[in-house]
């Protein structure tokens, strides 16, 4: 009993964390781009996605190095699944959210990365070493993308902004962004750690965690940020938020985990890495116009179909 209130506590505290965290972070995040000009898409797809995903960094490298490979590897996959089905879903159901050109663009580099890691996967159904320096070659290829397509000052010459000058300070939004930031991690621990405890409970494989229970633990800060951003109608921050972590959580999160020891994570993986790719295409698709509510329903209803195939 003694064990199951402390979990209990985590659990409790973690969401509370998460929730505010979350909250002060996009708030945060959503004036820096203002005050420097750039847009609410690319600071979700880099800053916000940055933040949200250092749960699941952190807890596949640890996991990766007690070796520990199902917990690692299906913590990225299930992570990026929930991104796209939950937190979208949830997100859309909450507002209609309005993707722009840059979401479109950027969500087709997020399916090539979803390939990739389906393809290096089901070659030796492993991620070692070599697989990673791909995928860490990439993370830093396309940071230096976002930086031509973006903040070049050749770019941003060409762009007419209603930005605020940084000499008039930005403390007050550096404070939001690193306060919020430090209370998704810290929640994100404790619900995991409660979410782990619960389900070794009941017995459930370290596979079946990782894709289920971890994952949703790890993808909560990307949830509460993401319905934080839309419930303020930051849908640049709301979108460019899942795109950023599912391709921050491949490239860069089991490019490190990978780096550390080869992971694998059997046949079941093997079903669930093309259910990826499939909702991954989804969502491009989706992007092209306005994701309403109907859209919301769907990508949930998928969410369910997923867990349900982790049964069979």
């Amino acid at each position: 009993m003694a064990d199951a209130a402390i979990l209990g506590a985590e659990l409790v505290l973690g969401i509370v964390l998460l929730v505010k965290g979350s909250d002060m972070f996009v708030d945060g995040a959503a004036a820096l781009a203002h005050r420097f000009g750039i847009s609410e898409h690319l600071i979700g797809l880099t800053l916000v996605a940055f933040a949200t995903s250092l749960p699941e960094l952190a807890v596949s490298s640890v996991a990766s190095f007690n070796g520990e490979a199902g917990i690692a590897l299906g913590n990225v996959v299930g992570s990026n699944i929930a991104n796209i089905c939950l937190i979208l879903g949830v997100a859309a159901l909450i507002m209609t959210l309005s993707p722009s050109g840059e979401t479109r663009r950027d969500g087709l580099f997020m399916v090539g990365v979803a390939a990739l890691l389906a393809l290096l996967y089901t070659w030796d159904r492993r991620i070692d070493i070599y697989d990673s320096l791909i995928f860490l070659g990439l993370y830093a290829y396309y940071i230096y993308y976002l930086y031509r397509a973006y903040l070049h000052p050749r770019r941003r010459e060409k762009k007419v902004t209603e930005s605020l000058p940084p000499q008039d300070g930005y403390a007050r939004e550096a404070v939001l962004v690193g306060v919020g930031a430090g209370g998704v991690v810290l929640g994100a621990h404790w619900l995991v750690e409660a979410g782990v405890g619960i389900a070794e409970w009941l017995g459930i494989s370290s596979l079946v965690i990782g894709l289920t229970m971890v994952a949703f633990g790890t993808s909560i800060p990307e949830l509460a940020s993401s319905v934080a951003a839309a419930l303020k109608q930051r849908h640049g921050i709301a979108v460019g938020n899942v795109i950023g972590s599912n391709i921050l959580n491949v490239l860069l999160v089991l490019g490190v985990a990978g780096a550390i020891r080869p992971i694998g994570g059997g046949d079941k993986l093997v079903l669930t890495l093309p259910f990826l790719l499939l909702v991954s295409v989804l969502l491009v698709v989706l992007t092209r116009r306005e994701i309403k509510k109907w859209a919301g329903v769907l990508l949930l209803s998928l969410y369910g179909v997923f867990l349900a195939l982790l049964l069979v």
